[in-house]
């Protein structure tokens, strides 16, 4: 074990960097996560799920000179806030993912910006803090995630506190002791199970919150300076990866493909250097993360080749096993994963095929125009039971399938999808957001998120969403 800690290695490189430090695409990236995260919480206030856990916040947790929630002229407690605001955001299905199982947006985003608003902070700095939280977020799961799976936990709450924390803390102004305190009380807040996704319970939608929630609280309590916290946290005998993969020592139970061992010292390699955070992708469809490049590359293959269902014989999608294992291979939902069935793979493949593709979330392209439910389209639903098949590979990367589309008349087509192609930046994500939310209503999320760092206050990036009334009637 290094002398030097994991905490204190990620502790020390956040309490020194600067906004000048950072490279010109990693701005442009943390600028694209807060607009995917506005556009979710735009679409969060007109989801009556998540208008009822805000109201019950705001009851429980009101205060007049507490954090700003989108679309509500009420404030909360600062944890309050960032829990309303996350639930704002996961509600809409329209969240960012790192490595299929992880999506640090619906954390991230509220903790940090609850901070920035009441510490006074500049968009600048809230830049720095989400490069920050980011970047340890993701080093920390990377290889990690399946074998967290594994253990039943959900690995996107576990790891992305400890991303929410070092964000939320920066903001708080802690020194290089401050931070290492905040990532191991974080370590111990870390919560979620896996057997929800399991057997199909939605207890899972406060995870994230619950996340966003702990996150300030982790930075608040190492403020106080009374606490202070373990200094091999993460790699100790009995820390954070113990708990969450089973050792400490780097074995990995699963993968997605490759090695089965991780060097623990090598998640500090490159900090500051090379950025993982870029990898982070965004999620347009209201459905399980490794259904969304299968759909995206459905689509562009019936554009192209102009593809009509009853012409084909075969649609053959090879794509990562642990996808078709979903929540883990320890436990999936679905031992059976080759029966087709409504919402898994095959159904979403059949319905881009059927109809040309999909409703991303908020849009409305692709619906049934008889306001019919999506899940009651035979044509869909026998498509997928006749002619769609899948293909489970050790060898295939998550998130990147190739699809096989074999015609009756003896045509074949074949393209795959890397996962690189959804690794948007500003411009590209602020292009496909179209397909969500009208021109009025995007505009000022885009004009707000790219003007980042030249705000003074979070003034403007909560004025931006509309009040509940008046968005959405």
């Amino acid at each position: 074990m290094s002398s030097i800690s994991l905490s204190r290695q990620f502790a020390r490189w956040a309490a020194q960097l600067r906004y000048e430090d950072l490279p010109d695409e990693v701005i442009d990236k943390i600028k694209a996560l807060l607009l995917h995260g506005l556009a979710g919480a735009f679409l969060g206030t007109g989801i009556e799920s998540a208008r009822h856990m805000v109201r019950m916040t705001m009851d429980e947790e009101g205060r007049v000179k507490g954090g700003s929630v989108f679309g509500r002229n009420e404030k909360a407690s600062r944890s309050a806030s960032a829990f309303a605001n996350a639930e704002l955001i996961h509600s809409s299905n329209l969240f960012d993912s790192y490595r299929m199982l992880t999506h640090p947006g619906p954390v991230l985003l509220p903790a940090a910006l609850a901070n920035a608003e009441l510490e006074n902070r500049s968009g600048k700095d809230i830049i720095v803090a989400l490069a920050c939280g980011y970047e340890f977020s993701c080093r920390l799961c990377d290889r990690f995630i399946p074998s967290t799976a594994a253990r039943g936990f959900r690995p996107s709450p576990i790891y992305t506190i400890m991303g929410g924390a070092l964000a939320g803390a920066k903001l708080l102004g802690l020194d290089e002791d401050g931070l290492v305190s905040a990532i191991a009380i974080a370590a111990n807040f870390a919560s979620g199970l896996n057997e929800g996704p399991r057997v199909g319970g939605n207890e899972m939608a406060i995870h994230e919150p619950h996340a966003a929630r702990n996150a300030i609280f982790a930075g608040l309590v190492a403020r106080t300076g009374h606490i202070r916290g373990a200094e091999h946290s993460l790699e100790g005998k009995a820390g954070f990866y113990n708990a969450f993969t089973g050792n400490n020592e780097g074995r990995l139970s699963y993968v997605f493909n490759g090695p089965d061992q991780v060097d623990p010292s090598s998640i500090t390699e490159g900090l500051g250097q090379d950025y993982k955070l870029l990898n982070v992708i965004f999620r347009m469809y209201p459905c399980a993360g490794y259904n969304q490049p299968v759909m995206e590359l459905l689509k562009e293959m019936v554009q192209t080749h102009q593809i009509n269902a009853p012409e084909v014989e075969r649609v053959a999608i090879t794509m990562n096993w642990i996808e078709t294992l979903y929540p883990s291979p320890a436990f999936p939902r679905f031992h059976d994963w080759h029966v087709a069935r409504v919402g898994e793979t095959p159904y979403y493949a059949a319905h881009v095929v059927v109809n040309g593709g999909y409703p991303v979330a908020g849009g409305r392209a692709f619906a049934p125009a008889d306001g019919k439910r999506l899940e009651d389209d035979q044509a869909v639903i026998q498509f997928m039971g006749r002619h769609v098949k899948l293909l489970p590979s050790e060898q295939y990367p998550m998130f990147s399938p190739t699809i096989d589309i074999r015609m009756k008349d003896g045509r074949e087509y074949s393209q795959h999808y890397p996962y690189a192609r959804m690794e948007w930046d500003f411009e590209q994500l602020s292009g496909r957001l179209h397909e969500s939310l009208s021109a009025p209503d995007l505009a000022p999320l885009i004009q707000v998120a790219r003007d980042l760092d030249q705000l003074d206050s979070m003034e403007p990036v909560f004025s931006s969403i509309p009040s509940w009334e008046s968005s959405h009637g």
